[in-house]
């Protein structure tokens, strides 16, 4: 049982270890920004048209993609079905420009200043939830 016991215990303490490690790997690597809602890398949409898509129907799935880059003065847009995953401002800096939506299937916000802005679905909280970076 001793036996069991230390190696449980070194595989924990190697788990642990390696979850808190930095991977090297260069995204994001430098960055002071706070994780918000577990966005520690961000997809770039500083061109074109930025969206984030939800799910169409009542089954819960995270939003794609969940974290995202934009640029000042740039707008994000929602696709999903607000009804069955109303969309909430949540965590990140303030003020969040992303309003509680809780009906129809799209809907677009400015970020008029540089923040990082968290949102999750109002149901699914610990499913369903991303953040806007917005740099200048």
């Amino acid at each position: 049982m001793k036996k069991k016991s230390l190696i449980l215990g070194i595989a924990c303490a190697a788990l642990v270890a390696a979850c808190s490690s930095s991977s090297g790997s260069g995204e994001d690597a430098g960055s002071d920004a706070a994780v918000v809602n577990g966005c520690t890398a961000y997809t770039d949409m500083t061109t074109g048209t930025a969206v984030i898509n939800g799910p169409a129907t009542a089954a819960a799935a995270q939003y794609s993609p969940n974290c995202i880059h934009v640029k000042v003065g740039q707008s994000v847009t929602w696709n999903s079905d607000f009804a069955d995953h109303p969309l909430v401002a949540f965590g990140g800096d303030s003020p969040n420009p992303i309003q509680s939506t809780a009906t129809g299937t799209t809907v677009t916000f400015a970020f008029p200043n540089a923040g990082t802005f968290g949102y999750h679905c109002g149901i699914h909280t610990t499913l369903m939830f991303g953040a806007v970076e917005v740099t200048p």
